[in-house]
């Protein structure tokens, strides 16, 4: 056991000198989502194209995987997926004004029902603290309606603005993992 504790204090002692780093991380991250949020459009396309080369990719993996399956019927659904990925991931790529249409209304689409869904769950099964995500809910709803009722002009900028706040939360997490670790 002690062993275990001593490899945890020398993680924790070169955590500490590389704090700078962690916090240099966090500071790029909140500068790229403040750029993502001044400039959605732009932010919206290479997150669709980006998507698009995951998909891609993944695709590419899938059907790699279908030569390693062990079975007909998986190394037919391995292969049918792949397949499915790469041509969904291509027409990202080549028509990412296209796929930030779609992406943001299935995002409203979803946004909506899931909202819905967890309103009536929270409301049916009471749980404690269930006020806060009936609360939740009901904004994930109000969130769905306004997108799907602003669409087509939503999809211009709400992708990009997602994925900015996502990445000043993400800076101001590393920060605040940095200052702790320089604490230490």
């Amino acid at each position: 056991m002690q062993s275990i504790a001593a490899k945890f204090a020398g993680s924790a002692e070169a955590a500490h000198k590389s704090w700078g780093w962690y916090l240099a991380l966090g500071l790029i991250f909140i500068g790229a989502g403040v750029y993502a949020i001044a400039y959605g459009s732009a932010a919206t396309i290479a997150s669709i194209i980006a998507l698009g080369a995951l998909l891609f990719l993944a695709g590419c993996t899938q059907i790699a995987g279908a030569f390693f399956a062990r079975g007909a019927g998986h190394a037919t659904l391995f292969l049918l997926a792949g397949v499915l990925d790469i041509v969904i991931g291509g027409m990202l790529i080549q028509h990412p004004g296209a796929g930030a249409l779609t992406v943001t209304l299935l995002l409203a689409s979803l946004f909506i029902f899931s909202g819905a869904l967890r309103f009536v769950t929270a409301l049916w099964l009471q749980f404690p603290q269930y006020g806060w995500v009936a609360l939740g809910s009901l904004v994930s709803v109000a969130l769905g309606v306004f997108l799907w009722a602003q669409w087509p002009v939503s999809a211009t900028w709400f992708i990009g603005f997602a994925v900015g706040v996502n990445f000043i939360i993400a800076g101001i997490v590393w920060s605040a993992v940095a200052f702790k670790l320089k604490s230490i």
